[in-house]
């Protein structure tokens, strides 16, 4: 309960402390890349076009650990790859920061650190409705349970999101790129 607690802190903050361009809110299924992520939920704060940060929320599925995520990304090179009726299918690269909790039955661990997230998303319905495949090659440091540089490693995801975008941005060409972990 306390996990859910802190999430919802944290999202709140962060929603009353920023300018928001859009939310994307929706759930990935992450594949293993040197290391675990459990499927999981993500919402994102888009302050900007090409700026994003992502709350994620992974559950075990046997329930014995619980990851809090977070990324702050900014996404310089969007290219459209192909264009249909009122959809998208983009390439997106970024860098960013991330840090990331955590929690087992056994231990808290904490690491932090440089990512650069590449993806592919298509965008649908006037850009409400995204389906996205990313990649973030990882690395930096591990602060618990004991301090030294973490294993580099590439979180994957598949999912899907939908965007709610700020008054005046409707009609903006802004893709979302976010990572999950």
């Amino acid at each position: 309960m306390k996990t859910k607690a802190l999430a919802a802190v944290i999202v709140l903050s962060a929603a009353l402390a920023v300018r928001v361009h859009a939310f994307g809110l929706g759930a990935q299924f992450n594949l293993y890349g040197g290391r675990t992520f459990a499927p999981g939920a993500a919402l994102l704060i888009s302050p900007s076009d090409r700026t994003h940060m992502a709350f994620n929320w992974f559950i075990d599925p046997d329930g014995s650990e619980n990851t809090l995520g977070l990324a702050l990304d900014v996404c310089p090179l969007t290219l459209p790859i192909a264009g249909f009726g009122a959809g998208t299918f983009n390439f997106t690269l970024g860098i960013g920061l991330f840090t990331n909790t955590v929690f087992t039955n056994n231990s808290n661990d904490v690491n932090m650190g440089l990512r650069v997230p590449i993806g592919l998303n298509l965008m649908l319905g006037q850009r409400t409705f995204e389906i996205f495949f990313h990649a973030a090659p990882s690395f930096g440091l591990d602060l618990r349970p004991s301090l030294g540089l973490s294993d580099p490693f590439v979180p994957m995801a598949l999912g899907a999101r939908f965007w709610i975008r700020g008054a005046g941005n409707v009609g903006r060409y802004a893709l979302p790129l976010a990572s999950p972990i």
